[in-house]
């Protein structure tokens, strides 16, 4: 009988020590609409000062809710880095606004030199989020180059654009390589192995149902103006106005939760890190769908106040959906990463609207 490889033997002994467990939130809605609504008012107090606070208190209760295998996430910021930095981001927006408005040759400057500086700013916002984000004490961590940033997210879509967005949808897993293949935990690379046929099926699916709604509504709303016409010998655009705007969210939300949601199974299925852990995913589409809508009426009937209501319901939602299987190898890991005190990029990255999410 043949003796099994070291490798075969290492790969059967990791297989049968690692362990699969759920992704448990344990945030509730009303306890941290509480903590929201008094950090936003202390921030409209102190004319925004404390809005440094009141980030790092929401963001360490949604990472401290988060938990795997009994194990909660950290978000380690401190509020006097981010306020410095916000501070730095809020200047130099100042006099980009300021320079922009003297004449259009500066303008037409200044909005080259943003374009140069946005694959910096990607990255710095990113690496300081990473960096800052630890699971058993220890940090992830972010290595994206300004060379890849700028080919990712400045050439690419220019690629999508000329081809009448044909390529877009694999230009979007370019995006989602370059995002995740560059996040390291405890030193060790995110692998992401996605499909580009995946990502051609989920844009043909989404743009599908999108046709489907809005020509149901437009079938709707042409039969409900005939029997309007008929009734009152006239065409009445105020009446039909609400249902043009009322198709047009639940299309919107449907279409664009049926996407994320079919991306989010995609991209958990194909994330791994080698013999330390792997991610499965199975989000219910009519589940997230449904969340999507419920949100974005719940944002529109208060004003935005529900935000935290809405982050809490996503969270639970996602974390249901996910299993980790962790391998003994996460046992071995150390600390690779130490703070480094520079919050500018992430700020500044918000300052001048250049935001990107992991989720």
């Amino acid at each position: 009988m043949t003796e099994p490889t070291t490798s075969t033997a290492s790969a059967i002994s990791q297989m049968l020590n690692s362990k699969t467990v759920p992704v448990h939130f344990s945030g509730k809605k009303m306890e941290y609409l509480k903590l929201w609504l008094i950090n936003l008012l202390l921030s409209i107090i102190t004319l925004g000062i404390y809005s440094a606070w009141a980030k790092v208190r929401n963001t360490q209760y949604l990472y401290g809710h988060t938990q795997i295998d009994g194990h909660r996430f950290s978000f380690l910021a401190k509020p006097l880095q981010i306020l410095i930095g916000r501070i730095l981001a809020v200047v130099i927006f100042a006099v980009y606004a300021v320079i922009s408005g003297l004449n259009p040759l500066l303008s037409l400057l200044c909005t080259l030199l943003l374009l140069a500086a946005t694959p910096w700013l990607i990255n710095a916002s990113l690496r300081f989020s990473m960096r800052n984000t630890s699971y058993r004490n220890v940090r992830f961590s972010f290595k994206g180059s300004y060379g890849g940033a700028f080919v990712t997210f400045l050439l690419l879509p220019i690629l999508g654009a000329i081809t009448a967005w044909l390529a877009m949808p694999w230009v979007l897993k370019k995006m989602h390589q370059y995002l995740y293949r560059n996040i390291r935990y405890g030193g060790r690379p995110v692998q992401l192995s996605t499909s580009t046929s995946y990502y051609y099926k989920a844009s043909i699916i989404a743009l599908i149902i999108a046709a489907v709604i809005l020509g149901a509504g437009y079938l709707f709303i042409e039969a409900s103006n005939l029997i309007y016409q008929l009734q009152n010998g006239r065409w009445s655009l105020p009446a039909l106005m609400p249902m043009f705007l009322a198709f047009y969210l639940i299309t919107f939300n449907l279409v664009a939760g049926l996407f994320y949601a079919l991306m989010f199974n995609h991209l958990t299925n194909a994330m791994k890190i080698d013999q330390i852990a792997s991610l499965r995913a199975r989000l219910s589409i009519p589940a997230y769908c449904w969340l999507n809508l419920s949100n974005s009426l719940l944002l529109i009937f208060t004003i935005g106040l529900a935000f935290p209501i809405t982050q809490i319901r996503k969270n639970a939602l996602l974390a249901n959906a996910t299993e980790v299987t962790l391998q003994p190898g996460i046992e071995q890991l150390i600390n690779t990463e130490q703070d480094d005190g520079k919050a500018f990029g992430e700020e500044a990255a918000g300052v001048f609207d250049i935001d990107l999410s992991l989720t």
